[in-house]
This record gives C-alpha cells, structure tokens and sequence, in this order.
C-alpha cells in the first residue's frame, strides 16, 4: 500500500463513520476528530508538555486547543508562515481571541529563523501513526518532510488512525501519540 492509499483509507473511515469534525470532509488535511479536546487535554498534562517553552505547531484545526493553551499560559509559539513556505512566525504575548483565522498570524507574529529559535516542542497533526510511531501526514505543507527539529514531536490521533502497524512507508518517526484513550510515548 502506498502512504496516498492509506491516506485514503483513513480519511474514508472517519468520514464514513462521522468521526471526523470541521474542516470536514477530512479529506486533504492532517483530521479533526471527534474526541480531539480529550487527546489535547492528555498531552497537555505531560511534563514534556508542562515543561516546555518554546512550541512550534502546525496550524492543523486539530491542534487548536494546544496552540490556545500555549498561547493563554504566556508560553511562545512558532507556525509556518501561511503563505510563504520555510518561514515562520513567532506569537508571544498574543491572546489566542485575536487569532480567529490561522491567517491572523501574520499580523501578530514576528519572524524567526527556526535553525536560531530552540524549539522544545513540535506538535503536528497526522493522517496516521502506529505503535511503532511511524507517523503519515497529509501530504505536503507542514510539517516539511525533512524538518531537521532535535525536539521531541507529539501528535493527536483518534483511535481510528492509530493502527498496531502502518501498511505504508512511515514519513517520520514520532514521540508521542496521544488520542483521546490513551498516551504512548517513545
């Protein structure tokens, strides 16, 4: 199987299944899930996550509470630019309110040099990991397929696309899989 068909796969499922939420159909992005807060909220009460500083995030809808919380706790964030690629921004002092659309970055982010900013954190959606944390994304966009980033990375999953094996090449390797019943952690 190719990572496309798998893709494919696990998009179908959760549609089918009406586990997917906005932006729906989940098709062409890293998935919101029914059950994303509850994945949010088990990795935001890791001591990785307590601990760090500095994040950097995509800007995937299923990450939106971890990007809101980072942001209300006084902590930086780092996102992709979302119109230039291999730029990035950085939010610090920013009130999550004020940030409606994605979009909304680029007037309350600063740019950074990602190789100068040390990054504690990286937190990515997924299309699909595994329990040997083999990780598939969307496809392209972010994250990067050679992001060189030394920091832990975590991602949100609904049990739908946490699969004992991937059937396809993994993309990368993560850290931490969290979904709304259960932590693994590398």
């Amino acid at each position: 199987m190719t990572a496309g068909q798998l893709r494919e796969q696990v998009w179908n499922s959760l549609s089918q299944r009406r586990a997917a939420v906005y932006p729906t159909p989940p098709h062409g992005h890293h998935p919101n899930f029914v059950g994303a807060n509850r994945a949010a909220e088990r990795l935001m009460g890791l001591e990785v996550f307590l601990e760090a500083e500095v994040f950097l995030a995509g800007p995937d809808q299923v990450l939106k509470p971890l990007r809101e919380a980072i942001l209300k706790s006084g902590r930086r964030l780092v996102m992709p630019h979302p119109d230039k690629v291999g730029h990035y921004l950085l939010l610090e002092g920013v009130q999550p309110a004020l940030l409606k659309r994605v979009r909304d970055i680029t007037r309350y982010g600063k740019p950074v040099q990602l190789e100068q900013t040390p990054i504690d954190l990286v937190l990515v959606g997924c299309v699909a990991v595994d329990r040997k944390f083999g990780w598939i994304g969307k496809g392209y966009g972010f994250p990067p397929k050679h992001l060189p980033i030394a920091a832990p990375w975590a991602t949100l999953a609904h049990p739908m696309m946490l699969m004992e094996e991937l059937y396809a090449e993994p993309e990368r390797h993560v850290d931490l899989i969290a979904t709304p019943l259960e932590v693994l952690r590398r």
